[in-house]
């Protein structure tokens, strides 16, 4: 066999080998592998395997250590979505919430002449580094009864940002914590972690009934369609939720603006309803109706349904609570608009 003959039979093997593997690599992309709702129900192995641990719950940490190499522009551009609700220049209004200037350190109540709830006018201490921390992370869950609708900042270290930045905008800016107050927090983060308890173990389907009962579950019933969850909603439960949106807006006849729009009439109403109101232009370029439709899907996440909107509410997950606004929003008209 001349070298000719030799070099075709390898190119024609280097050949195959390289269509095999693009065959395989395509293969991989375009099949995925189908698993069962039971066999995913079921632990692995023949023994019995343990299901995954759940995710564990989001915890409070302190930024007593982080607060000296905060990010204070960074502070500055998350404070952004607190503005609509806050000033924060010396001797700035009042909006929905209090202005700002002089928080870190002074009372809770610290801005004269504003309406605070008495979750917080009975909320002993004052807004010292630790307090900001708790706020900030949940104002509901550090003061119980609080109007603010905010949900919290999770990440530690955008908080310390936060509060960093907060500092600044004061005459006297309170002191940062000193270094036996940051080694205090360490050691109080570190008995913390220690003493934590581990996350249960979920037990494991040993027995061959246990397995049986597990392979043997129904799938759960579909979830009801808007228009079912409309026919079923409670419009005084939904009144009821609203009353966290009554901050930001009015919903009575010709009622005014405030931060948001008036909300009178608007199920049926093209969306940016109201000519006196400074929309986004996230709003304004949607260009639609707001229908049943796209009302719940704007109570879902109002960022992602049209994002860079100026609305900083977090949205409604559960569907029965937002069919429940919807149909109070429905009531709130001279012509209610039929039910789909």
């Amino acid at each position: 066999m001349d070298s000719f003959e030799l070099n075709k039979m390898v190119g024609a093997i280097l050949l195959g080998g390289f269509v095999l593997l693009v065959s395989s690599i395509l293969a991989g992309k375009l099949v995925v592998p189908h698993r069962s709702e039971t066999a995913m129900a079921l632990p692995t192995g023949e023994g019995g395997g343990q299901a995954p641990a759940p995710a564990a719950e989001e915890k409070l940490e302190s930024v007593i250590p982080l607060l000296a190499t905060a990010d204070l522009a960074a502070g500055q551009e998350t404070f952004k979505k607190c503005a609509t609700c806050h000033s924060i220049e010396k001797g700035g209004p009042a909006k929905v919430g209090p202005n700002l200037w002089g928080v870190v350190g002074g009372p809770h109540g610290h801005m004269e002449g504003f309406a605070y709830s008495d979750a917080l006018k009975s909320k002993p201490g004052t807004w010292d580094y630790d307090a900001l921390n708790a706020w900030l992370f949940s104002p509901k869950a550090y003061a119980p009864g609080t109007k603010m609708s905010f949900a919290g900042l999770k990440k530690t270290q955008e908080r310390a940002n936060v509060i960093a930045w907060l500092r600044t905008q004061s005459d006297s800016p309170l002191p940062l914590p000193d270094a036996a107050a940051v080694e205090a927090a360490k050691k109080a983060e570190a008995g913390a972690a220690a003493a934590a308890p581990a996350q249960p173990e979920a037990p494991a389907a040993s027995t061959s009934e246990g397995t049986a009962a597990a392979g043997t579950q129904t799938a759960a019933a579909p979830a009801a369609s808007l228009p079912e969850l409309l026919k079923a909603a409670d419009p005084a439960n939904g009144e009821k939720i609203a009353t966290k949106c009554k901050a930001c807006h009015d919903f009575t006849k010709g009622g005014p603006n405030k931060v948001g729009p008036n909300l009178y009439d608007i199920v049926g109403a093209k969306q940016a309803h109201l000519d006196n109101f400074s929309y986004s232009e996230a709003v304004k370029g949607l260009g639609g109706q707001w229908s049943y439709e796209n009302l719940d899907k704007f109570l879902t996440k109002p960022k992602d349904y049209a994002p860079g909107t100026k609305m900083t509410f977090p949205g409604l997950p559960k569907p029965e609570d937002r069919a429940a606004v919807i149909a109070y929003l429905r009531t709130l008209s001279d012509s209610p608009k039929p039910l789909p």
